[in-house]
């Protein structure tokens, strides 16, 4: 026998379905622009259906159908799209800090500028050369501008890497506020995890809850690279190498897991201070100790008095009335413009070899960007700059015989102020063994340069790539207005269509109710 009261169940669970589905369509809408959201869907099913009971109820047609019902509120999301999304995120990410390093260390150099070290060195070459048209005593203008010239070489020097030893500071202190934010996010996502897994426990479907989890999860995969394992039993989250979430247990990032980072932004902050700014950092040090005291060839002129105690170049054609003398221009290898200087004479009387045109401000060794100085005692005394490389002999009796330098001459002022076009050994670590003193240093600039321009590329290139990956993780997840626009109105319709059943088995039951059993009425 059919139940009487089965028309207005199908209509109950009709409405209530629509009901549920205008519902989670208006949870949609509201979440429109929220970050991280998914779009969520009730999933309708058919209810069980009765059958007549009867004697053949298992074989024979005759099931009563129950209506609908919604069995679960799916969250859209796919798992794969999330993937890639979180490894371009990461890789983009790790390219941008890359980039802003790479132009704060432009921004240090600031080449081609009229203040930055081309530029001083330029200066400080042609000063030498300027000295060596008037070296005498006469007129000291020339020689204090070489001095200028050296303290301003220098202090570019200092200042750079003053600036790019600051800069690895403040990367390092980023990286620490970089694992800080991480292991927040870690700390967040394990309290989610928590609470999911007490919410699907119970049969619950916790899918804003699961939003806001991945979105966390996006947001840490900005500072380094993550793999997500799931599973029905286990959920586990790995940053870098550590496993960070394990179920319902959480693990901090320390410094020391930093190095199984191999992207994002804490990859980047590593990058940018222990492979770019340390090279810099490097490449300066490096010009400074060879600027000092590198290996370079010079050629000594003829009539050039070598210093007392010096051996004799080999080869070296010696005047036959000065065994000090060449009476031919000579090859020396000297150790740089420290060893060059030496070579040369002062103002001092009697006569007096030059010293050490540059010192280390705590006197260690080797130079470096951040302790090469002009020695104080030649910027106090400019008398001490060896410009020439002839001394005569003046005999004063009784008094013994002294050597007077030439002032006229101002073959070493000529010789230093040359050396911007000769040859300096920069080392087997320089990125060339053999080069004049600026084309090295427009070598560094232009790698410099080149890696700029190549992380500025990479940068662009990783924002579409990442962007893309949304876009087809939006296309699946995000929620659409005007889809659910449309949604609104069907489940409107399909609500006021069971609810018109109702309304029908109502007058059905009125009418059997109240109109039928009375006989002869």
């Amino acid at each position: 026998m059919r139940s009487t009261f089965h028309g207005l169940e199908l209509g109950k669970r009709g409405v209530i379905a629509q009901q549920v589905a205008l519902n989670t369509t208006g949870h949609n809408i509201s979440n429109v622009n929220t970050p991280g959201y998914s779009r969520q869907v009730a999933h309708m099913v058919a209810s069980r259906p009765l059958e007549y009971p009867s004697v053949t109820n298992t074989t024979a047609a005759g099931q009563l159908g129950m209506g609908v019902e919604v069995n679960a509120i799916q969250r859209i999301r796919d798992i794969y799209f999330d993937i890639e999304f979180r490894n371009q995120n990461s890789a983009m990410n790790e390219s941008k800090v890359i980039n802003e390093s790479l132009s704060n260390i432009e921004g240090i150099v600031n080449e081609p500028s009229d203040n930055g070290l081309a530029k001083n060195v330029t200066e400080f070459w042609k000063a030498w050369q300027v000295l060596s048209k008037n070296p005498s005593s006469e007129d000291l203008a020339a020689r204090s501008a070489v001095v200028q010239q050296a303290l301003a070489m220098t202090d570019s020097f200092n200042h750079m890497a003053s600036q790019l030893d600051t800069m690895s500071s403040n990367i390092t202190a980023r990286i620490d506020v970089k694992v800080s934010e991480a292991n927040s996010y870690v700390t967040e996502i394990s309290e989610l995890t928590k609470q999911i897994k007490h919410i699907e426990s119970g049969g619950d479907d916790a899918n804003d809850l699961r939003d806001k989890r991945d979105y966390l999860v996006d947001q840490l995969s900005q500072l380094g690279n993550v793999k997500v394992t799931e599973t029905s039993q286990t959920y586990q989250i790995t940053f870098g190498t550590t496993l960070v979430i394990d179920n319902m247990t959480s693990n901090p990032v320390t410094q020391a897991a930093v190095a199984g980072v191999t992207s994002g932004q804490i990859f980047g902050y590593v990058q940018s201070r222990d492979t770019f700014v340390a090279e810099y950092t490097k490449q300066l040090d490096l010009m400074a100790n060879t600027l000092a005291t590198g290996k370079i060839e010079v050629t000594l002129p003829a009539g050039t008095i070598l210093p007392k105690g010096m051996t004799v170049p080999a080869g070296a054609q010696i005047d036959p009335t000065n065994p000090r003398k060449l009476a031919a221009e000579a090859k020396v290898t000297v150790d740089g413009l420290n060893g060059l200087h030496k070579l040369g004479y002062t103002l001092e009387e009697p006569a007096a070899n030059g010293r050490d045109f540059f010192v280390t401000s705590d006197g260690s060794s080797p130079f470096t960007a951040a302790n090469i100085r002009v020695n104080p005692a030649i910027a106090q005394d400019l008398k001490l700059l060896a410009a020439s490389l002839r001394v005569q002999t003046v005999n004063n009796p009784p008094a013994p015989s002294m050597d007077k330098v030439i002032q006229s001459n101002g073959d070493m002022a000529l010789i230093i102020g040359g050396l911007s076009e000769k040859a300096f050994n920069f080392g087997a670590d320089a990125l060339t063994a053999s080069a004049s003193y600026g084309g090295y240093y427009e070598a560094v600039m232009s790698q410099l340069g080149i890696q700029t321009d190549h992380s500025k590329k990479m940068t662009e290139n990783g924002e579409l790539l990442t962007n893309h990956a949304d876009s087809l993780r939006q296309s699946i997840s995000g929620v659409s207005p005007d889809e659910e626009t449309a949604n609104l109105i069907k489940f409107q319709h399909a609500y006021t269509a069971s609810a018109r059943v109702i309304t029908v088995m109502d007058e059905l039951l009125e009418k059997l109710i109240n109109g039928t059993g009375v006989v002869g009425r």
